[in-house]
């Protein structure tokens, strides 16, 4: 969370985050084998004219440059730019669009030149060209912040932990132990004097345990949406008792639970215990839809799943919530065929061992010109969002998640209504 803005962001559809989140991983893992990778961000109502001219004179620049095969990759990329803003019409999403292209094979000698897209999920507000052997996605990066989360602490006077749920994913910020000593006293204090150090180092490690929650979270406090506090026996009702969480944090605490541990296990306890107080959670809501599409399928109820059965209730509008795993490695290309001027798509289930340049327009059967790639999560989306049905995404960092993707494919949908 180092580096987060502190102000309160705009809400982001949740779906469109998992899209934006597995976009700039794919992006962020690409190198090019020399400075011919090319970044283009176009903020809303940017002016056409102002975004082609300065690509028609990079294309002239680049004649400048001394290594033949970069200057072929650079300026095929700078027409493959060129080419998409023109298919498209230079009709921008409201948020901005940023344009990647460039040469992404890893042979020396072999041209790869492959073109991608990522809407942003907030308002693009920097416009700018950059040609690298890597793409920029800094400004993108800065988007991936949560609108929201949860703090969590487990304590006890032996030990601390302290995470933060983000999603659907909990993460451990910080573990302390304390040097209280144990029940039984050292040889010639008396009882009452042993007592009181016990109770005083207790107090101390209350205080230092509190000291390092409000540091975590004291300049997020506009995007905790509440604070959880866990611990076995009446210890961590001892410590509510003291006072020492900041008072803003104090205010948004939601619950005080019983858990048997207070490591990360405890952690993973207090939000499972939690589930009621976290029920608009992302992680409470992921298993919820699951839940429910399992308890559909069990009584041949209103789901499907499988990748035509649930492309069919699309179609057909019959689809309600679309459910589907981030984890679905499939690439979908936008090609066209300017032989017989077919446009179409083609999803490529082992873009491992998939080469672009073999594709055929499947009316004419000439080659096609790749206008775009994406995931198929983002087309599924598109699709959904076209149909009026919901998205649900789900991760595999989950039992549940993984067991949708291992046992459904994970590809699925709740129906309106059956055929």
């Amino acid at each position: 969370m180092a580096g987060a803005p502190h102000h309160v962001l705009e809400e982001v559809n949740e779906a469109d985050m998992a899209v934006f989140k597995k976009k700039l991983k794919m992006l962020e893992a690409i190198r090019g084998r020399h400075t011919e990778l090319i970044t283009q961000y176009i903020p809303p109502g940017t002016d056409r004219s102002t975004v082609m001219n300065t690509l028609s004179e990079e294309i002239n620049q680049s004649g400048n440059i001394k290594s033949p095969s970069t200057r072929k990759n650079v300026q095929g990329a700078l027409r493959k730019i060129i080419g998409f803003l023109k298919n498209i019409n230079f009709k921008l999403p409201p948020t901005g669009l940023v344009v990647f292209a460039g040469n992404i094979s890893e042979s020396e000698g072999r041209s790869d030149i492959r073109l991608f897209t990522v809407t942003p999920v907030r308002p693009l507000k920097v416009k700018l060209y950059w040609c690298d052997s890597a793409f920029h996605i800094d400004h993108l990066k800065e988007m991936m912040a949560p609108n929201d989360f949860y703090a969590i602490m487990v304590i006890d006077k032996n030990e601390a932990t302290v995470g933060q749920l983000v999603g659907k994913k909990y993460e451990i910020l910080g573990h302390f132990t304390s040097m209280v000593p144990g029940k039984s006293r050292a040889g010639g204090q008396s009882s009452q004097r042993f007592e009181r150090l016990r109770e005083e180092a207790m107090q101390d490690f209350f205080k230092k345990s509190a000291e390092k929650f409000n540091s975590y979270f004291e300049p997020y406090i506009p995007r905790i949406r509440g604070v959880l506090i866990g611990g076995p026996g009446m210890t961590k009702n001892y410590f509510m008792e003291k006072k020492v969480l900041h008072h803003e944090l104090e205010k948004r605490v939601i619950g005080v639970i019983d858990t048997a541990y207070t490591d990360e296990g405890g952690v993973r306890e207090l939000v499972q215990k939690s589930q009621e107080l976290l029920k608009d959670s992302e992680l409470v809501k992921e298993r919820q839809i699951l839940d429910k599409f399992l308890g559909e399928v069990a009584r041949d109820g209103l789901a499907t799943y499988g990748q035509a059965e649930v492309e069919k209730a699309l179609d057909d509008r019959r689809a309600n919530v679309l459910i589907i795993s981030e984890d679905i490695p499939w690439i979908v290309f936008r090609k066209y065929c300017e032989h017989c001027e077919n446009s179409e798509i083609e999803i490529v289930k082992e873009p491992e061992t998939f080469e672009e340049s073999k594709m055929r327009c499947t009316k004419c059967d000439s080659r096609v010109e790749t206008l775009e790639e994406i995931s198929y999560l983002d087309y599924m989306i598109d699709r959904a969002k076209e149909c009026g049905a919901t998205v649900r995404v789900i991760s595999t960092e989950t039992n549940e998640g993984k067991q949708f993707y291992d046992g459904f494919g994970g590809l699925a949908a709740l129906l309106r209504y059956k055929v």
